[in-house]
């Protein structure tokens, strides 16, 4: 039976936890610093022994946290979103490898340095496969979900001298935040725990219970992505060959009944059914970033520069105009909010050259402001 370990990166500690079918789980610690990577992932080697499959789960203290509102698309395109342009969500430097995670509630944005990630899956990878890398707040809801807590907030480390505060309701992550260390007793007394193991260890124990969910919530970055749908595609042409060579054999084989091959037939067309589901979806995946991918790269090299547009939007609204509220949608802008008068705001932003079929939302509406009468305005237009 397979020897899985589940390891959380933190700020300065190694924790794993180990298990292996029915057997009472093993948990080890050892102390961590990104300048010794490797120095650590031998020694806690020498410490485990040997293992099947490896699930990373990187810490609070390495990560970047974003509650995020993304449009109403599928999970890999809001996913998709945010490796387009990370630093617009997080604080990274523009340009710089982040690995990206992203929760099935898509409300919860996490990422990571890219390079950081990178060199973590090399240095554990050379102890054993690295079959998943997720962030330590989903890890530590696995855990707390398996062991019969669906609502409420668990705690993991995230960093010298604070917490980390997770909440989830009904099984899914809502939130997460840091908190000073010195603050939790008074802010939440009870929190949840995770049995077997030590809380320490429960965002380890929910890596080692990752190893059958699929990449959909991993923190991966683009070139990790792409090895994890290549290893799916291998799988599914594993098996696909796998069930074609059974059925071979069941045929060529001599001295059996028509009933017996019918039946040997029928049953190894099931299992090769079943084993190549997982990968064709893989494949529909794959095609499906691929086709996400090219679509949203378009987009961004086509889309205006949106700090410039608030800037000439900033210039064209008269001074005494009070702009109350501005979204935006692609190329797409309204503005709503109040004026001396509404069409002189609407007039301004018309000489803009930038903006395009500048036009009225609805009706204005005359107030009294003090001793000023004023007029409210909403206002659409098109960023060129």
């Amino acid at each position: 039976m397979s020897r899985l370990i589940g390891i959380e990166i933190g700020a300065e500690r190694l924790r794993a936890v180990v298990r292996r079918g029915r057997a009472a789980l093993q948990t080890f610690e050892r102390p961590f610093g990104v300048d010794d990577l490797h120095g650590a992932v031998a020694e806690l080697r020498a410490l485990a022994g040997d293992v099947d499959g490896i699930g990373l789960a990187i810490g609070l203290a390495h990560l970047h946290v974003k509650q995020v509102k993304l449009p109403p698309v599928t999970h890999l395109a809001r996913r998709q979103m945010l490796m387009v342009e990370p630093e617009r969500w997080f604080a990274v430097p523009s340009g710089a490898p982040t690995a990206i995670a992203l929760d099935t509630a898509g409300v919860v944005a996490l990422g990571a340095d890219g390079a950081f990630v990178d060199a973590c899956v090399e240095a554990f990878g050379a102890w054993a496969p690295v079959q998943r890398i997720e962030a330590a707040p989903m890890a530590l809801v696995r855990a707390l979900v398996a062991a019969g807590h669906a609502t409420g907030t668990g705690t993991l480390d995230a960093g010298p001298g604070e917490l980390g505060l997770v909440q989830l309701d009904a099984g899914v992550l809502r939130s997460v935040r840091r908190v000073r260390a010195a603050d939790l007793a008074t802010e939440l007394p009870a929190m949840l725990s995770v049995p077997d193991v030590d809380g320490a260890h429960a965002v380890a124990l929910g890596a080692a219970l990752a190893f059958d969910g699929t990449i959909d919530s991993m923190l991966l970055t683009p070139s990790l992505e792409r090895g994890f749908v290549a290893a799916e595609r291998r799988r599914f042409m594993t098996c696909s060959l796998a069930a074609m060579a059974a059925v071979c054999v069941a045929v060529l084989s001599l001295g059996v009944s028509r009933d017996r091959l019918l039946g040997t037939l029928t049953t190894e067309l099931t299992v090769a059914r079943d084993a190549a589901a997982e990968g064709s979806a893989s494949v529909t995946r794959a095609l499906s970033i691929d086709r996400e991918l090219a679509a949203i790269t378009t987009t961004a090299a086509n889309r205006g520069d949106a700090l410039a547009s608030l800037a000439a939007l900033g210039a064209r609204l008269p001074v005494e105009a009070v702009a109350q509220r501005v979204r935006m949608v692609g190329s797409e802008w309204q503005i709503e909010g109040n004026a001396t008068t509404a069409s002189a705001v609407l007039a301004a932003l018309a000489a803009e050259s930038r903006f395009e079929q500048v036009r009225f939302l609805a009706p204005s509406n005359r107030f009294r402001d003090g001793t000023d009468d004023r007029e409210t305005f909403a206002i659409a237009f098109v960023v060129r």
